[in-house]
């Protein structure tokens, strides 16, 4: 701004002095030659009242030397030069003025050579002989040179002053501006109240006010920002032709949606026929639309998008046409068919022992079965599949109150080698029915877990190893100490879990090989089991199997004495 200002002053300027120099020279150049016109008119009325062409002679060096300058030049009544002073040869018979005084008496005329001029003024004397004298004007030179001295002179004296004048004058705006930059850069901007005019007091009050608003608005910005950003769900504003407006952290992260790429469509990300469609029919009937989609825009994801109509708001000046909402509901989804799965199985796993028990019953009760070992052998089956129902319920109700606790209020602690070894002892005749050796070993040390609900994750995890294992095989349990853990593991040279089976067997019901574990009478709630134990209990596990090698399970739970330090 003080280079505009500076510049605008030496346009001033300059036309100022171009205009005062035409003006001053004009007026000189007239006051030059009414004074040069004055003298020459009065040499000419001496020169005639000395006797006029025959004086001229007499006149001539006198008036050479003491008019130096001046010309005199005296010629008869046909134009014949009689006298000239002056060295330069000129043709007074044609010239204007001498034509003017023979006919009026007196005549003049300006001539010019170069950038030089001089006046002539010529007078018909009584004798008739005509005398012109001549004498210099002003130099066109001279003037010029001076004119373009002052210009230069009045543009160096303009430019200091402006430059100045400028700064001096632009100091407070230029601080306000650069405390602007400031405030839009996000810098606080402290006023220096001493070195602030009075007049500009005002000025600077506003810069702080504004600082104020606009450091409310950042803060706002910044609020929403952070909220958005924190969300797992996906949030997009849309314009009226469905292009991205806005998008936060999640949403950019599941379309891999780049930072810069507002004002592209989100067609371009989501390709889908049917959210294309459900965009359409929301701005129809400009209401919200819920829609899921499965695999078509994130592979093995279940998305959710909940879009709305918005009318009457704009973003950054633009219209906004639509909101968007996504989330991911793939575990939900997954939870609604493992709930369905379960009620499923329950319902055939309690269905199976009943039918059993049924056609027995009406059996003994029709009076087919009249022998009496084949009465007793149906009643030990109906014995049989009351046991199972009964194990089946209680292990329903055994997950059913693990998942309804949600922290364990009881401070008892337990051992975990003397859980296994009791349990050891308790499945010794199944183990030796199975052929399979039992062994536990380790260092005693105490457990932040009820001692039943640690044999209870002992017996579920041991009995699988038995159950299925292959005869000479071996379950070997080590407990260890393992930086504020109780490291347990139950490993067995069984017949192993595939690889694709290994993250459902803790889930409910969920069976490897459904023939055998039916057969060896497993209800598929032990590893469940075990699973919210560990959970409940703020521990965790580990399975590592390989098919026909076996299997191993580790599980960390907390040592009591941490969990008294904690408490």
């Amino acid at each position: 701004m003080e280079k505009q200002i500076t510049r605008a002053a030496l346009l001033v300027t300059a036309a100022a002095l171009l205009f005062f120099g035409l003006a001053a020279g004009w007026l000189f150049s007239g006051w030059q030659l009414s004074s040069v016109r004055a003298e020459l008119s009065g040499m000419l009325e001496v020169l005639e009242a000395s006797g006029g062409a025959e004086a001229a002679s007499g006149l001539a060096g006198g008036f050479s030397q003491e008019s130096r300058g001046l010309r005199l030049a005296v010629l008869d009544g046909q134009g014949q030069l009689l006298l000239d002073t002056g060295g330069e040869a000129r043709n007074y018979a044609e010239s204007e003025e001498l034509q003017e005084a023979l006919a009026s008496g007196l005549g003049e005329a300006i001539h010019y050579s170069g950038l030089n001029a001089s006046l002539t003024v010529a007078k018909r004397m009584a004798d008739g002989s005509v005398a012109c004298a001549s004498a210099p004007l002003y130099s066109l030179g001279g003037i010029v040179g001076a004119l373009v001295a002052a210009f230069a002179l009045a543009a160096v004296l303009t430019a200091i002053t402006a430059s100045h004048i400028a700064r001096r004058a632009l100091a407070p705006v230029e601080k306000a501006d650069m405390a602007l930059k400031d405030i839009a850069e996000g810098r606080v901007y402290a006023v220096d109240w001493n070195s602030v005019s009075e007049e500009y007091v005002s000025l600077f009050r506003s810069v702080e006010r504004l600082e104020g608003y606009v450091h409310s608005i950042v803060e706002e910005r910044d609020k929403v920002t952070l909220i958005l950003d924190c969300m797992d769900e996906g949030v997009m504003l849309l314009d009226e032709r469905g292009s991205i407006l806005a998008s936060n952290r999640a949403a950019r992260k599941l379309f891999h949606v780049p930072e810069g790429a507002e004002n592209a469509s989100i067609l371009t990300f989501i390709h889908s026929r049917r959210l294309r469609s459900a965009i359409r029919e929301m701005k129809w009937k400009k209401g919200a639309m819920v829609l899921d989609m499965d695999n078509t825009v994130v592979k093995d994801r279940s998305l959710r998008f909940f879009i709305s109509s918005v009318k009457g708001k704009q973003y950054e000046g633009e219209q906004v046409g639509a909101s968007v909402l996504i989330t991911d509901v793939t575990e939900l989804k997954r939870a609604e068919g493992i709930r369905s799965e379960f009620t499923a199985n329950v319902s055939h796993e309690l269905k199976t022992p009943l039918t059993s028990i049924k056609g027995f019953t009406d059996m003994l009760a029709s009076g087919i079965v009249v022998s009496p070992e084949d009465q007793k052998r149906f009643l030990t089956m109906i014995s049989v599949e009351v046991d199972r129902l009964i194990d089946l319920i209680n292990d329903i109700l055994k997950v059913s109150e693990l998942e309804s606790v949600a922290i364990d209020q009881c401070e008892e602690t337990s051992e975990p080698l003397a859980a296994a070894n009791e349990v050891a002892a308790f499945l010794a005749p199944v183990a030796q029915k199975a052929q399979v050796a039992v062994q536990v070993k380790g260092e005693a040390f105490e457990t932040a877990i009820p001692y039943a609900r640690l044999k209870e994750l002992l017996l579920n995890l041991m009995e699988n190893g038995i159950k299925y294992n292959e005869p000479g095989g071996r379950v070997d349990v080590a407990l260890e100490q393992e930086g504020g853990f109780a490291r347990i593991t139950v490993s067995d040279t069984g017949i192993g879990i595939p690889e694709e089976c290994q993250a459902r067997v803790f889930e409910r019901f969920y069976r490897v090989d459904k023939g055998r574990a039916r057969k060896n009478g497993g209800t598929g709630l032990g590893l469940a089991i075990v699973k919210h134990i560990v959970v409940l209990y703020g521990g965790r596990m580990a399975l590592q199997s390989k098919l026909g090698e076996g299997s191993t399970f580790t599980i960390w739970l907390p040592l009591a004495e941490k969990k008294e330090q904690e408490t």
